[in-house]
């Protein structure tokens, strides 16, 4: 209750613009009882990467694996995080730098994170076998991948992304898989 609370609360008021007593009183509860489970703000905001890390890792990485040839794991991988979007915008807290100064360690982990999922998408371009030569096309074509999948309002023309009707939506989709699949597998428009 108190991470899922906090996410919210980061996600719509940013770090800086939400205090503990805010969390408490979205939870209901006071600030003496978040101080007994975390240590202070910091640590809540860790504990928020973690759950959404963990969260990231169920819903797409084990989704993509689920699908049987490189084209349907790069679909899959695709509608999941375009279908995220709409599910969990929160996410966006683990697209960018982080919202708050971490630690050193923490830094160090969420800068893992991130490398991880680059190679973890770059693992699925790899296999695709298409047009890319050298393993710096495929990190460049991972890194594009990766940060135009991950700001839907880019995707969107600043239209307000979670108000897009389902037909629309479907359309795009559509279309991004095509673009996709037609460039990562060295397909001529």
């Amino acid at each position: 209750m108190i991470i899922e609370s906090s996410i919210t609360l980061f996600y719509r008021k940013g770090y800086k613009g939400t205090s503990v007593a805010d969390i408490a009183s979205e939870c209901d509860i006071t600030a003496a009882a978040i101080y007994y489970h975390f240590k202070n703000k910091d640590h809540i905001l860790w504990a928020c990467y973690e759950r959404l890390i963990e969260e990231l890792d169920r819903k797409i990485v084990q989704e993509v694996w689920k699908a049987a040839s490189p084209e349907e794991r790069l679909e899959k991988l695709i509608t999941t995080i375009f279908d995220l979007w709409f599910e969990r915008p929160e996410l966006a807290l683990l697209q960018s730098d982080p919202i708050a100064p971490l630690t050193e360690g923490r830094d160090v982990q969420y800068k893992q994170h991130r490398e991880n999922w680059y190679k973890f998408v770059a693992s699925l371009i790899t296999d695709l076998s298409g047009s890319f030569k050298s393993n710096a096309e495929v990190e460049i074509c991972a890194f594009l991948l990766s940060k135009s999948l991950s700001y839907p309002e880019i995707i969107f023309s600043g239209d307000d992304y979670r108000v897009i009707s389902g037909t629309k939506r479907k359309q795009i989709l559509k279309v991004l898989k095509k673009f996709y699949m037609q460039a990562l597998l060295g397909k001529t428009f």
